[in-house]
């Protein structure tokens, strides 16, 4: 196994190579737009989309697997801080270790690289999505979109500017039965749309009262690990998982399972390019540990349409995470497992010539493939991310300040609420910035 400081001197000529690319500061994320694929000695083959994994724990791999399963594309670089973790993805992708990185910015500084999969901790989804915008790579970038409401719209921005095609991992848009619950809705087979259920999963993941700080191990870059978020002495939590709970990585399971769940959701209602205008409710945050975020949420918001969103927390009872729809004249409930209405007939309905038909995709990652040969926009695009995981901040703002929220969905501002608005963004550490 390599260690960092074998890894690191093995690359020095790279090294330089980058030095010389990036802006003055030497965190900064601006990389070169163009590199000629020659610089490593390599060539795309013509036909395939080439892609770079950025992050490659459980979901990661994951994404890796889905896109190896394409004869449309090929993974050909890796990158994780963790380089257990990153050789243990180049075996999977059957790479050599030259194609494993432990730094992103190298692997965006490859011009063999059509496409990047981002699947690292919420607070490096923007500005790694930002930065690979920059080096000219389309981008697979899992949910939440950004750690932030200001930085989804710096990446939306960020794409536009540099004419990228970008598919937020929202996997439920390809799915037949969300998309079918949601052409119910929209068509008016329950009539008018007066409320919708959404429930997710409570945090079921031990909070421990008492921890080590300790030497970050060898093989793990833990300043690069932390990026942009504010410093913090290395613990050993057992499974990265848990950086969900942190709010300086993550936001809990409103953020983990509220951006599936609340993204269809806007889905159903119309509302996918806009927002709530009020949000209230409250969040039963941890009394002692190491987790910060909500165990449980109840939240609810209301759209200037009338329709209010009500976000709950599962309990073990048997339940399962779905959404609920409900209008003057039926209601529709679509989980991961099953789908069900009242009229039952409904079921058997069929889309008409003049109904309202949404966007068809059964397979994800084929879909962000396709996207990316046609430059269509795919499924889940930037702004609908955005929107999507705007939803689940605007709900933990509300917890968190503890009180009923006025939001402009138009300027994505609140409502004369200065203290609601430094929710909106987070500083980071220097020298770490992202420019668009």
């Amino acid at each position: 196994m390599m260690n960092s400081r074998t890894s690191e001197d093995s690359r020095l000529s790279r090294r330089a190579f980058l030095k010389k690319s990036f802006a003055a500061a030497a965190g900064a994320l601006a990389v070169p737009a163009v590199v000629p694929s020659s610089v490593f000695g390599a060539d795309a083959p013509a036909n395939r989309i080439t892609i770079g994994a950025i992050g490659t724990g459980g979901q990661g791999q994951y994404n890796i697997r889905a896109f190896m399963s394409k004869p449309a594309a090929q993974v050909v670089a890796v990158c994780d801080v963790d380089e257990h973790r990153m050789y243990e993805a180049a075996r999977i992708a059957n790479l050599p270790k030259g194609s494993a990185y432990f730094d992103f910015r190298e692997l965006l500084c490859r011009g063999d690289i059509d496409a990047v999969v981002i699947s690292t901790t919420d607070n490096w989804h923007a500005p790694a999505a930002i930065a690979a915008a920059r080096a000219g790579k389309d981008i697979y970038c899992e949910k939440p979109l950004a750690y932030s409401i200001t930085e989804g719209r710096a990446v939306c921005e960020a794409v536009k500017k540099y004419g990228r095609v970008l598919q937020t991992g929202s996997q439920q848009r390809s799915d037949n039965n969300f998309r079918f619950a949601c052409e119910l809705v929209r068509n008016g087979r329950i009539g008018q749309l007066e409320t919708i259920s959404v429930e997710i999963p409570a945090n079921s993941r031990p909070n421990p009262l008492e921890w080590k700080i300790e030497p970050p191990p060898q093989y793990l870059h833990y300043d690069l690990w932390l990026g942009p978020a504010p410093y913090r002495p290395y613990i050993e939590l057992g499974t990265h998982y848990r950086w969900h709970f942190l709010y300086d990585f993550g936001s809990g399971q409103i953020t983990n399972w509220g951006a599936h769940m609340l993204d269809i959701a806007q889905w159903g209602n119309g509302t996918q390019y806009t927002g709530p205008v009020e949000i209230e409710g409250a969040g039963r945050f941890p009394k002692g540990g190491l987790f910060e975020t909500p165990l449980d949420y109840d939240i609810k918001y209301t759209y200037a349409n009338g329709v209010v969103v009500h976000l709950t927390t599962c309990r073990p009872d048997g339940r399962e995470t779905g959404v609920k729809f409900e209008g003057t004249a039926g209601r529709v409930f679509v989980s991961r497992q099953r789908i069900e209405a009242e009229p039952g007939s409904n079921l058997r309905s069929r889309t008409g010539a003049n109904d309202i038909r949404l966007y068809y995709s059964i397979d994800h990652h084929q879909n962000f493939l396709d996207c990316v040969k046609s430059r269509r926009p795919p499924a889940a695009p930037v702004e609908v991310g955005h929107r999507s995981a705007s939803l689940c901040y605007l709900g933990d703002i509300a917890a968190r300040t503890g009180r009923k929220l006025k939001w402009d969905p138009r300027i994505e501002r609140f409502i004369n609420d200065d203290e609601a608005n430094r929710f909106l963004s987070r500083p980071m550490r220097p020298p770490w910035r992202f420019d668009v």
